[in-house]
């Protein structure tokens, strides 16, 4: 009875109405207490923890900076190098260019056909066996060096006629002074524009002098082709194919020698030389010249 309406007691009783309500108000403030205290806990955990992850977060960040700044350098290394290699190859392909016009200046007159280059070579082995068999079967030693004597004979009996029958005053053809590889580019130029009677001497001076024989026997035999006379143009071209079996100009060589030994009369031989092109050289357009002249 004396402890009736104590609202400090754990268990209060004997209260009134009013004093009820505020028992129920403050149990319900003890707990709204405990609940924030709850929530401060958390909060002050969470705290905690965002802590950790923003030193987390500033130490992977610099780990980030210090990558991106080790790409961004080796980017602009990369880019100095880009620039560098794109220098390089405009001064090569300069240098290139340069190269090619040499090139293309000293072999004016040997063909840069890539197929004719593949053929070419395809056949060196199969020319070599079968040069010898054009000399030894075809045309004989024999009979071609009998042929070369003969002609060899005429042209010296010419050679001495036309010097007793031109006048005192008549001087021979003057070769320019220059260097032999000098005179070849200028023998190719006059050779290519049929400036033959200009051509003649400077070939005669290469060919006493041995520079480039095979290149030079092959142009004065087909000047000596071009002006008909036959006998001579064999002459020089079986020089030449002796010389060099290898050259670029030789499906050329081969059929301008049928021909001669045709015009000539000798078929036989003419038939023999048109059946070597078109089987060495069956992608050319002299073996397609031949097909029609074998008919």
């Amino acid at each position: 009875m004396f402890g009736a309406g104590d609202l400090e007691s754990p268990n209060p009783y004997g209260l009134t109405p009013a004093e009820k309500v505020i028992v129920k108000n403050k149990e319900t403030i003890n707990k709204t207490n405990q609940s924030v205290k709850k929530v401060d806990t958390l909060i002050k955990e969470l705290s905690e923890r965002l802590d950790g992850l923003e030193s987390i977060f500033e130490g992977d960040g610099q780990k980030l900076n210090s990558v991106y700044l080790e790409l961004n350098k080796h980017l602009k290394e990369f880019e100095s190098f880009k620039l560098e290699q794109e220098k390089l190859k405009e001064d090569m392909a300069a240098s290139n260019l340069k190269t090619e016009e040499k090139i293309s200046k000293n072999t004016a007159a040997v063909s840069t056909n890539e197929e004719n280059i593949k053929s070419l070579k395809q056949s060196f082995d199969k020319i070599v066996k079968l040069v010898n068999e054009i000399n030894s079967s075809y045309v004989t030693k024999k009979e071609f060096n009998k042929l070369l004597d003969i002609l060899d004979k005429k042209e010296q009996k010419k050679s001495s006629s036309s010097k007793a029958a031109a006048p005192k005053g008549n001087a021979k053809a003057e070769v320019p002074n220059k260097s032999n590889k000098d005179l070849m580019e200028e023998a190719r130029e006059l050779f290519g524009k049929d400036y033959f009677t200009r051509a003649i001497p400077i070939l005669d001076h290469l060919i006493k002098a041995n520079y480039r024989p095979a290149e030079c026997n092959f142009m004065m035999g087909e000047i000596k082709y071009y002006r008909k006379k036959y006998k001579d143009a064999l002459h020089y071209f079986k020089t030449s194919m002796m010389l060099y079996d290898k050259a670029s100009y030789l499906p050329k060589l081969l059929l301008h020698s049928a021909i001669s030994f045709e015009k000539t009369g000798d078929k036989d031989n003419a038939a023999n030389f048109y059946s070597t092109l078109i089987d060495i050289y069956p992608d050319s357009a002299e073996a397609k010249e031949a097909s029609k002249k074998i008919k």
